[in-house]
């Protein structure tokens, strides 16, 4: 926000000395020079023009006046907040169901976790994710429970070696899935996603720790909901 200051306070100050130069003119030359003062008006609107124009180029006064665009993927977590109510993007790409393809990206815990610009068929390198310009549609998953008869039960020492005093249990975890246009927050649909169905002890955990803990959805998972 330093640099927002900055060019406000540069541009204000411009319009300022302009406005001072045109009043000290005006009254110097009081009506009798009517094309001056006319000039130094004309001037005056072009440099407020001209400052409002600088202005609109910094994105948060852009965003202030037209609505917000996405610029990270991270930035659609908040459409997913209070249960896909959160506050969606204006000048984020339109959702056309009829024309694709329809780049999406899943939030999962805040996070941006899996993204595609609905072609491609593995996960993306970093480079090769779709642009946040261009992203329709906003995956929400929320945690709802577990898959029958996965639970395990795995045995813990606080210390790591030494008496065996904890245990925690970890399954194939369900989760609820909302699908929302990233423009406008309007729900596309609804489905249940299954996570990863190898559920295995972790290595090390929290003292006190007793979960349960729950696998998450692959990638692949999301892209079958998604090609339905």
């Amino acid at each position: 926000m330093s640099w927002l200051i900055v060019g406000g306070v540069l541009a204000g100050a411009a319009v300022v000395a302009f406005v001072v130069v045109v009043v000290r003119e005006v009254l110097r030359h009081g009506t009798e020079e009517p094309a001056l003062v006319a000039v130094w008006l004309v001037g005056t609107a072009a440099v407020l023009g001209l400052a409002s124009w600088g202005l609109m180029l910094l994105p948060p006064v852009n965003d202030a006046v037209l609505g917000d665009k996405p610029r990270d993927l991270r930035d659609f977590a908040r459409v997913c907040e209070d249960d896909h109510e959160g506050e969606p993007f204006p000048r984020a790409a339109p959702y056309e169901p009829s024309t694709g393809p329809h780049p999406w990206v899943v939030i999962e815990d805040g996070w941006d976790s899996y993204s595609s610009t609905d072609k491609q068929t593995k996960e993306p390198k970093p480079e090769e994710e779709p642009d946040p310009g261009t992203v329709q549609l906003v995956v929400c998953r929320e945690q709802a429970g577990a898959v029958m008869d996965t639970e395990i039960t795995c045995s813990y020492s606080p210390s790591g070696v030494g008496e065996v005093t904890q245990s925690v249990t970890f399954s194939q975890g369900v989760y609820t899935v909302a699908v929302v246009e990233a423009r406008t927050g309007d729900l596309v649909r609804r489905g249940t996603v299954k996570g990863d169905s190898d559920v295995e002890c972790f290595r090390f955990t929290a003292e006190g720790e007793t979960g349960p803990f729950y696998t998450v959805p692959l990638r692949d998972a999301y892209v079958d909901l998604l090609a339905d």
